[in-house]
């Protein structure tokens, strides 16, 4: 292991102060950041050569610059999603040992973004990130849609009709449709039995993200091993669990995305 730079904490430091409070002057950093004026003088030197600091001569006040953003505008959504989403199915997988992925709607499917598939004991596949699944065969799909406001949920699936060549069908099946979303509220949660691939089945939370559906989480076993319906009321509550667990830290990393823009 390499030794930390101390340099470099202590500038993100002062740029995780100036960012909080606003324009100051070195006492202030000083006081607020723990650092001594010397040390600040020279990171703020820097930071101003870089272009990341300005300095107001007449008011003595060291201030961001825009350039700042650029350090978090690479940051996506769906960046935010996954680094939101792991913790919590960590978590899960240390309750349940069956495997789970994060998925999100994308072109028709869902893409698979966070696994545990290669941690678990009871998990046959080394690799499921950039996997997709079925928008209407997978539960992760399945809880998407019924989660998703009806208008969202039409243009969903008339990207799947149109991008989706084996799912077309189904996706302009509006009984299928109708059918789906039905037993999906009546059970509480999305499941699949062979749907994705044969002898695995799956149930599945939808993670609501303020506004449209985040995504959804699915708990994938054997289908050898249970029905869907016995896993839920084994495994449900837990599940439940970590979509608040996801659901918070989605929030948590909005609001610090947001206060840096």
């Amino acid at each position: 292991m390499h030794r930390n730079v101390r340099a470099l904490s202590r500038g993100l430091a002062l740029i995780g102060d100036l960012n909080a409070s606003g324009p100051s002057n070195v006492v202030q950093l000083a006081r607020r950041t723990g650092l001594n004026r010397t040390t600040c003088y020279r990171l703020l030197d820097t930071l101003r050569d870089d272009g990341y600091v300005t300095f107001d001569e007449t008011n003595a006040l060291f201030s961001l610059t825009t350039l700042v953003r650029t350090l978090s505008e690479g940051v996506s959504s769906r960046d935010l999603s996954s680094q939101a989403a792991l913790p919590a199915m960590f978590s899960l997988l240390d309750q349940v040992s069956w495997p789970s992925d994060f998925g999100v709607f994308e072109l028709g499917s869902v893409l698979i973004r966070e696994s545990t598939h290669p941690f678990s004991p009871l998990s046959v596949h080394r690799s499921m990130v950039g996997r997709r699944r079925s928008l209407v065969r997978s539960a992760l799909g399945k809880a998407i849609l019924t989660a998703s406001p009806p208008a969202l949920r039409r243009e969903m699936l008339d990207l799947t009709a149109s991008l989706v060549e084996e799912d077309a069908g189904l996706a302009k099946d509006r009984r299928f449709i109708e059918d789906i979303l039905l037993q999906t509220k009546k059970d509480g949660y999305a499941s699949s039995v062979g749907g994705s691939e044969a002898g695995i089945s799956a149930i599945a939370l939808a993670i609501p993200g303020g506004g449209p559906v985040l995504g959804s989480v699915n708990l994938i076993f054997f289908s050898s091993s249970m029905t869907p319906e016995v896993a839920a009321r084994k495994y449900l509550p837990s599940m439940r669990i970590a979509v608040k667990e996801i659901e918070r830290r989605w929030s948590a990393a909005n609001k610090a995305r947001g206060k840096i823009a």
